[in-house]
Order: C-alpha cells, then structure tokens, then sequence
C-alpha cells in the first residue's frame, strides 16, 4: 500500500501525481480513461527481486519488462491505475460524490488544526449514509480543506488545496511510452 500519495485530481477524470511504494516513488497521470504510470527503478528492481525467489521461471519475462519499462511510462486503462490503494482518489467524483463544493458553517465543529497558518475546524455534513466530515476554515470560507475518511482500515485525512479548480494534465509524449502488454512480465504474483 502506498505511504504517501501526493495528487492534483478533478471530478472530471483528469489527474496527476505521485505515490511511494517500496521506497520509491513513481508517477501517475490520469486523463479520462487512459492512465499512464511511471515505475521508479526501486519499483522494477523489487519487482526483479520477487521473481528472483518467488517465481524464477518467469526471471526472463520480467527482465525483459524492465528493460522496457525504465524510463518509460507504462500506459493501462485507466480503471486498472485507480485500483492502486490510494491511487482511487483520483476519480474524485467517485471517491468523495458526497462530497459538495462549498459546505455551511451550520453543524457542530472540533477537531481544530492548523496548516499553513491558516486554522480549519472539522464539520459534519449530512446525515446517516450521505455523512462527509470535512475541514475548512475557522474564519471566513466554506471551501474544504480537507476530508475525513477511511482507506481500508485505517483512518486518513485527504487534504486538499485549489479545491475545485480544473487539473492541466497532458499526456506523456508518444515517444515516452510502452504500452501494458508489452510489459506485462511486471506482473509477478505468486500462483
């Protein structure tokens, strides 16, 4: 599961970012339904490692993956990125469609911090099964700051800056992508 997640993500499918996994960091672009992940070399050397004691059979097959994944990206539909533990924010529509754009003062406030000097109280908003517990500012605004959430198990706050403004995200260019099938020797799981 990714320590850290680091995302510009939009309710119209675009998004663009980075998330650590096995102590590296790899990048991630979104854009409607394509998505594009570039593996860092710590990534792919773990994945080399894995086969190397777990599948050594498949040892060529993943060898020949990384050598054409480094330095690459690696194109998927975007539905198999979001699948990523933490990656599935970047479909904000989906992961937070409860969640509105402005939220009232109204309601019973806690939970206060501090980030950037600027101090955010803990609202709740709605009711029953539409219940969102946001952050936004103590003094003068309704936009969220941040949202209260859990991913799996384990409790997380999503915090969020130019919220509601528009992702520029492009593509990475033609010559800098590998298309999944012609790396999929990356993926190693143990039958």
């Amino acid at each position: 599961m990714p320590r850290t997640v680091d995302l510009h993500a939009e309710r119209h499918g675009n998004c663009i970012g980075t998330y650590q996994e096995l102590g590296t960091t790899n990048e991630v672009v979104v854009i409607g339904d394509r998505g594009w992940v570039h593996y860092g070399d710590k990534q792919l050397e773990s994945t080399r490692t894995f086969a190397k004691t777990y599948a050594p059979d498949r040892l060529p097959a993943v060898e020949e993956a990384i050598g054409k994944a480094r330095g690459k990206y690696v194109e998927y539909p975007a539905r198999e990125v979001l699948q990523y533990p933490g990656l599935n924010l970047c479909d904000l529509g989906r992961a937070f469609a409860k969640l509105p754009g402005t939220v009232s003062s109204a309601g019973e406030k806690g939970n206060p911090r501090t980030k950037g000097g600027e101090r955010t109280v803990q609202l709740t908003h709605g009711s029953g099964g539409d219940e969102v517990s946001v952050h936004v500012p103590e003094k003068g605004g309704s936009v969220p700051r941040g949202v209260d959430f859990t991913l799996g198990d384990a409790p997380a706050l999503l915090e969020l800056g130019d919220y509601d403004e528009p992702v520029r995200v492009k593509p990475p260019d033609r010559a800098d992508i590998v298309s999944a099938e012609e790396v999929k020797g990356l993926d190693v799981s143990v039958e």
